[in-house]
């Protein structure tokens, strides 16, 4: 099988780094301009600053083959064996370039315009959960254009709200203070600081939800064939405890479930599995659930929509063996992963600033045992004319590390045993007693354990919950 990927902000070039190492065929096509990358109606007001787009372009530089995605797409129109690809689409907003091969034959993902509107127009979620889901509540949800008006809502109201943008760099962010006009200050201070992150696209502000319990079901497919349900616990805060702004994924736990157990029924109605037969080649289907324990009411987080989300999808590789056992697998469609495996992930965060602009500090050593090469997902990362690796200084986020065993406890020690040997200067990770904390509410224990109480999923793993934290 040979591979094929097509990126923008490199998400998933350390999936395809990992495939070049285990001896496939690899190559990416990197999407140049970022008005070929967002919504037809964004292109026109698109546009990256000179620096951002020439650290992105470096990415994984020297690491793996590089071409313009136009020549990439026009040598896939060429191939003469579509069924020897697998054509991979990092996200869902890449609908446009899948549109352009997806009826040629090739294996792979092929995300659709529809796909990405799950995900970024609220309303027409809102609208799909209260046809589809019928035991999930939809919080109240006031959409917004303007910050200033967001801003006279919010010195009105006597609720705590939670400010969620639709464009990418529009950070959602929930206030850390229980006190209400304490709490509408913090959203006040981020709209003013932020206004045209949060206008691009426009945003909205969501109900606060008190004593919440998030957890995140997916079911995987091919060519509309269920293959494979996972359960994962993501803790998206920057600093342990779950204070602070809000990352992609600062460390998470994924575990294979039974398509049977309680919480797949609630969340995979039958309308999921027909929208997967609608679907060529790999679908992915995942909606965040919003439990709140006072009550025990269930309400619709948000869908990622047929686009695998990252840490997660690295985490679920971790489980698999060689990431090409995955691939092969979903091909043949059978599950790539086996009852009673669960993974762990971490992200690392590159702190080291540059001293004159701030911007996230380039060319910093990044060096690691060979050992951990398994479990290390490298990302803002390049070869330089030494061969060595060092940073681009596109993001922050550096690198993640994953672990994997048939229990909370080995995956989560050989994650950290991981991190022990990866070496760079300036680099923060959620620490181990905080992954496996249940000293504060959201932790991803006390999650897992709410979930097991209420019945929502079975452990196929060898662990007492509760426990873990005395091993």
């Amino acid at each position: 099988m040979k591979y094929v990927f097509i990126t923008f902000s490199g998400l998933s070039l350390p999936v395809a780094y990992k495939l070049q190492q285990e001896g496939n065929d690899v190559v990416v096509g990197q999407i140049g301009d970022i008005k070929s990358y967002v919504m037809e109606e964004e292109a026109k007001k698109a546009a990256e600053t000179s620096l951002n787009r020439e650290r992105r372009l470096r990415l994984f530089r020297n690491m793996v083959k590089i071409q313009p995605a136009e020549r990439v797409v026009e040598n896939l129109r060429l191939a003469k064996s579509a069924s020897d690809y697998f054509v991979f689409f990092e996200e869902n907003n890449l609908y446009r370039w899948a549109d352009q091969v997806r009826d040629l034959g090739f294996e792979g993902n092929f995300p659709t315009r529809e796909d990405y509107l799950f995900e970024v127009d609220r309303d027409r979620a809102k609208a799909f959960v209260k046809k589809h889901y019928q035991k999930l509540y939809t919080p109240e949800v006031r959409e917004f254009a303007k910050a200033s008006d967001a801003i006279s809502f919010l010195k009105e109201t006597r609720d705590i709200w939670v400010l969620k943008g639709k464009h990418d760099h529009a950070k959602t962010y929930v206030p850390t203070m229980n006190d209400v006009d304490l709490a509408k200050g913090q959203l006040i201070e981020m709209l003013n600081n932020f206004p045209q992150e949060y206008e691009r696209l426009g945003f909205i502000l969501e109900l606060f939800i008190p004593s919440i319990i998030e957890l995140t079901p997916e079911k995987m497919y091919y060519d509309g064939v269920p293959l494979a349900t996972t359960m994962n616990f993501e803790n998206k805060s920057f600093g342990s405890g779950n204070i602070s702004i809000q990352t992609g994924c600062a460390e998470d736990l994924v575990f294979p479930t039974d398509m049977e157990d309680r919480i797949n029924k609630i969340c995979f109605p039958p309308v999921v599995d027909e929208m997967a037969r609608q679907h060529k080649g790999l679908f992915i289907w995942d909606a965040s659930i919003l439990i709140n324990k006072r009550d025990g009411k269930m309400y619709f987080g948000e869908f990622c929509s047929n686009r695998p989300g990252y840490n997660s999808f690295f985490t679920e590789l971790a489980q698999t063996g060689p990431v090409t056992q995955f691939f092969e697998k979903i091909v043949r469609k059978e599950s790539p992963f086996s009852l009673g495996t669960v993974g762990t992930s971490v992200r690392l965060f590159n702190l080291s600033r540059d001293e004159d602009t701030e911007h996230v500090a380039a060319n910093i050593s990044v060096d690691y045992r060979q050992e951990i090469e398994k479990d290390l997902w490298l990302w803002d990362v390049r070869k330089n004319q030494r061969g060595k690796l060092v940073t681009v200084g596109s993001d922050w986020n550096l690198a993640v590390i994953t672990g994997a065993g048939k229990s909370i406890d080995e995956a989560v020690g050989r994650m950290y045993r991981n991190v022990d040997g990866f070496a760079f200067v300036g680099a923060y990770y959620r620490s181990k007693d905080d992954y496996l904390s249940l000293d504060y509410s959201t932790s991803i224990i006390n999650r897992l354990n709410y979930g097991l109480e209420r019945g929502l999923y079975r452990l196929p793993f060898d662990v007492k919950v509760g426990e873990i934290q005395t091993r």
